[in-house]
Parts: C-alpha cells; sequence; structure tokens
C-alpha cells in the first residue's frame, strides 16, 4: 500500500537529492527509492513502506540535519515550481519502466563512496552513477 505520507516523503527525497537534475534524473533517483521499498532479500527487505526507504539511517544525505537543505526540504510545499516536478517525478516512477536497471545505491560524480571503489555503474543519467549488487 502507498500512502499520501508516502508519497509526501519520496518528494521531498526526490527533491533534496535530484532537485538540479533533469526530470529524467529526478525519475531515477525515485526509482532507487522505490527499488528500495520493493526488495524482498538483503539490506532493504526491511523497507516495508516507501517512506521508510527514504527515512533510513544515514541512506539519502538530504535527511541529515546537517544537509544545508534540510530545513528548506522539511518546508517547502506545493507553491514551489521545484517541489511540484518532484513529485511528478516520483509519481510517474511508481509507474513506468526503471531506467536504472534496478539500481538501489547512486552517488553524484563530485564524490567516490567507498562502497562504489572498483565498481561500474550499470548506467549514469545526469551527474548520478547508479549501482546494481551492492551489499
Amino acid at each position: 500500500m502507498i500512502t499520501a505520507s508516502d508519497i509526501d516523503t519520496l518528494t521531498r527525497t526526490v527533491w533534496g537529492e535530484a532537485r538540479g537534475e533533469s526530470y529524467e534524473g529526478q525519475k531515477a533517483v525515485a526509482h532507487v527509492v522505490i527499488n528500495r521499498w520493493k526488495a524482498d532479500e538483503g539490506q532493504f527487505q526491511r523497507d516495508d513502506t516507501i517512506a521508510t526507504a527514504c527515512l533510513r539511517h544515514a541512506q539519502f544525505s538530504c535527511w541529515t540535519a546537517t544537509d544545508p537543505n534540510f530545513e528548506e526540504m522539511q518546508t517547502i510545499g506545493f507553491g514551489a515550481r521545484s517541489f511540484r516536478i518532484a513529485m511528478r517525478a516520483a509519481l510517474e516512477a511508481l509507474d513506468e519502466p526503471d531506467p536504472t536497471e534496478g539500481a538501489k545505491h547512486y552517488h553524484t560524480a563530485g564524490v567516490s563512496p567507498e562502497w562504489s571503489k572498483r565498481r561500474e555503474p550499470v548506467v549514469v543519467i545526469g551527474k548520478h552513477y547508479f549501482f546494481v549488487g551492492i551489499l
């Protein structure tokens, strides 16, 4: 079941993580959350709601209180065009094929987390690299 709270949390995650990306890039980030939510094995199988997948500790930097946009992400709403675009991207991602090939991890071009070293992304969309098979 998907609730209004799930959609709101997914939208805020997309906005917080990818508002500077293309529309396709925003949908790709939404797909990562959806892939985690749908996981029936591995580290994400406990994510029984979309909101749980978004809010899991230390998974999406936008939900970290030290993130420079954290407070704005908490208060932004439908009056902001960027929020409405993020919501459309989130909603469309629920109903369309996944361009990330099932990715449950990604990072931006500007960072190189330890978990991504010696791994090739399955797809690059905008400034985000998407990965499968990360344990």
